[in-house]
């Protein structure tokens, strides 16, 4: 049973409904949440700040239980849920108060609620233990996480993917590619937002992804290696401008050309090793023409005026070669 006053109360009325919801009371229940999915902001705020007021381990196992099964005990938690929009303003209201804390307190009590949520028998009490714990950037979550994007529903697909993003741990990378490969719809943006938002950890996956056989994954990749800006990364991304694909060749040849003179003598290798198709011939003139410095433009000058020539491939490997041999002196 949760004591009365524990902090200072706020809202004495949304207190006494609370801690009824909590004892089982199912028209408690249904004022609560009609509080916590009102179109009227104030009032979902003021069950908020109750809830924060008040906050003990029975409250967040309550609130963990109507948001994962979207029951408290044996009863469906209410007529909210029968409306879809407000049983989302519900959903929405109780990720708010898990995710941000407005006293220390609180802090240790949601994360034992949640840990303990992890290893609950009940599937969906773990998922959204799972979920609501990544979104506060506990790495316990991530094997849930990665298990719901494997086998779930695409609503919760999404729900893990923002979950891994807040973590922010290297351990989230391999499910967020796997996310990345399922589809390119809304999974696949999610994906691609939260592997940007990885930055530098997300690296290595973003190398290995150029050689996907899915050539918009392969142009993600480039585009991914681009936003780090890792100069190391150029020999392998310089192979780009062989591909298939056009879109994939030109994404390599942007990020070519925004790592400056990093990426020259990856571009050069590339010519003097491989046979200069038109293909490859526009990439490379592309790359390095998109050069903005101009010390840089003047060094490759008589390069980029052969790539410009269709005619000219037979001097680009000569000229290339010549020009990667002085590079580094």
């Amino acid at each position: 049973m949760i004591t009365p006053i524990k902090r200072n109360i706020r809202h004495t009325k949304q207190a006494n409904l609370l801690m009824c919801a909590v004892n089982g009371d199912i028209q408690s229940t249904n004022s609560t949440l009609a509080y916590l999915g009102s179109t009227n902001p104030g009032l979902c705020k003021m069950m908020q700040e109750t809830i924060h007021d008040l906050g003990d381990d029975e409250v967040w196992c309550f609130l963990l239980r109507c948001f994962a099964t979207h029951r408290t005990t044996n009863h469906q938690n209410c007529d909210r849920r029968t409306d879809r929009e407000a049983s989302k303003r519900v959903d929405q209201a109780i990720i708010e108060v898990f995710s941000n804390d407005v006293n220390v307190a609180e802090i240790s009590e949601k994360e034992f609620v949640l840990i303990k949520g992890l290893d609950n028998t009940e599937p969906m009490t773990r998922k959204a233990a799972a979920y609501l714990a990544g979104l506060r950037g506990n790495q316990k979550a991530i094997p849930i996480l990665g298990d719901i994007i494997k086998n779930d529903t695409i609503d919760w697909q999404i729900r893990a993917v923002k979950a891994l993003a807040a973590v922010d741990d290297q351990a989230c990378v391999q499910h967020l590619v796997m996310a990345l490969t399922i589809d390119r719809e809304i999974l696949h943006r999610e994906a691609r937002r939260a592997l940007h938002h990885m930055g530098g950890k997300a690296k290595a996956a973003w190398m290995e992804l150029l050689q996907h056989p899915d050539s918009h994954i392969r142009w993600e990749a480039a585009r991914g290696l681009g936003e780090i800006g890792d100069a190391s990364a150029a020999p392998i991304l310089a192979e780009g401008m062989l591909d298939e694909n056009y879109a994939v060749r030109w994404a390599t040849a942007d990020v070519l050309a925004s790592l400056g003179e990093d990426a020259v003598p990856a571009t050069l290798t590339i010519l003097c090793r491989f046979p200069i198709t038109e293909a490859s011939r526009q990439a490379a003139y592309h790359a390095l023409h998109g050069i903005a410095d101009s010390r840089v433009q003047e060094r490759i000058k008589l390069l980029v005026e052969a790539l410009r020539n269709p005619a000219a491939n037979a001097s680009v490997p000569v000229v290339a070669h010549r020009l990667l041999m002085a590079w580094g002196k």
